[in-house]
Formats: C-alpha cells, structure tokens, sequence
C-alpha cells in the first residue's frame, strides 16, 4: 500500500529546501543502538533536567508515515535541521519529528492494525537520560533529555539510531528514516499539515474496515480520496469483498 506516498514526497520537497541551512545535517544511523537503555523507562525530574523538546509554549509536530515503496525511504538515515542537543543552552527548544517506514505485507484488513502497532512502538524506547513526557493524537511530542545524558554527548543520532532499532524489531518493517527539526517554531509548524492529512487519511482508511461506510456524499473525508488513489483502490476492494 502507499497511501502516504504524496506526503512522503512533499517531506522530501520540504528536506531539499531545507538543505541549504547550515544548520541541515544528516547522519548515517548505527545498525545497533550504542546508547545505554534504562530499564522499563526514565523519569527526569526538573532538577535533572537539560532540556526539553516540544513543551508547551514551543512547536512541536511529530508523525509517522508508511509505504510499500522503499525507493522513496532512506534506510538508516537520521537528519537533523537546527542545533543538536549539546549544541543549545536553551531549556525548551520547539521538536519536530518524522518517521517514514517501508512495509511489506499490508492490505485493506491489516493495514490499520499494522499503522497502530507502528505507532505504539515509540512506547517502548527506553534510554538513559531520555523521557517520552507525553505524545498526543494531535501530533505533539513532548521529550525530556537529562543533564548526564548532555554531559555524555547524547545526540540525535543515538536518538534516531536507537528509534530506527526499535521499528526494526516488527517483522513486516524493512527500511526506517527519522528526521528532526529543532531549528525553529516556523520550521517545525510548516510539517503540520503534512502530519493533519496523515491523520486524516488513517481515519479515513478506519471509517471504511471498521464502519464499512462506502458513501462518498456522506463522508467527511471526499477531500482526501479525491488527492489518494490509494484510499479509492482501498474503497473499491472493500465494496467488493462485502458483496461476496
């Protein structure tokens, strides 16, 4: 399936624009995350802390798409636009983040499932010094990073590296990519409508398995079918599996 192969494009438009900032970098991820873990997880109290992405009062996206095309994902490529970690003194800097998979295997009854799962398995990254504070299903991600982990030159592309391994573990993911935009409010809020339309599309594809709702005129989401022809195939494959 490539239902989000549009979004990955404009994510690769907007990478490209990007590029000429000398703060754009790119990093070649470590197959094996080389940053100690930290049990079932950390919790960093304020007096511990360094700095903190995507907190209220700062931007913060943070969303993941999927394809079956693995042309179009970068396989173990971390980038990073905007300063890294130990190259800020600001408490709260704004936090975009992307994570682009290819997949193998989905269909019209698995792909929901799958997406979900995905999803969840930022849930189980465990570092030390690294906290997941909250992440909502309007896209914003609120992380905390320690003091010792700074002292220890934890960087995003442990972050990424160890994001990539985790993915890695389902079976049906064969190339992950993870980009991090810390640079500035506005660069991070330009990733917002990209993040909403992938949202969108998910629910999409969930009214038409789980509600077997096929009627265009009554449906909230004719904007989207009208730009994917994935969620159209997706339409006429359900139509007629529940005919038979």
């Amino acid at each position: 399936m490539k239902i989000f192969n549009q979004i990955i494009d404009e994510i690769a438009t907007y990478k490209h624009h990007k590029q000429k900032s000398t703060l754009y970098r790119e990093f070649q991820a470590n197959a094996a995350s080389t940053w100690p873990e930290a049990g079932k997880r950390d919790i960093i109290l304020m007096p511990d802390l360094a700095v903190e992405l995507g907190s209220p009062g700062t931007a913060s996206v943070s969303f993941m798409v999927w394809t079956g095309d693995g042309t179009r994902i970068n396989d173990q490529k971390v980038t990073l636009l905007g300063p890294d970690l130990t190259e800020t003194s600001e408490k709260q800097i704004p936090f975009g983040k992307i994570v682009m998979a290819e997949v193998e295997g989905f269909d019209e009854n698995n792909a929901f499932d799958r997406n979900r799962e995905i999803y969840l398995k930022k849930f189980d990254l465990s570092l030390k010094g690294y906290m997941l504070r909250s992440a909502s299903h309007y896209m914003a991600e609120w992380n905390r990073i320690s003091k010792a982990a700074i002292q220890n030159d934890f960087s995003f592309n442990h972050l990424g590296s160890a994001l990539i391994s985790e993915y890695k573990k389902i079976d049906y993911v064969k190339s992950v990519e993870v980009i991090f935009v810390t640079s500035s409010d506005d660069d991070v809020n330009e990733l917002y409508n990209m993040g909403k339309r992938s949202a969108r599309m998910i629910s999409a594809m969930s009214k038409m398995v789980n509600e077997m709702s096929y009627d265009c005129s009554a449906c909230d989401y004719q904007d989207l079918c009208q730009e994917a022809l994935e969620l159209r195939k997706l339409r006429t494959q359900l139509m007629k599996k529940n005919r038979n």
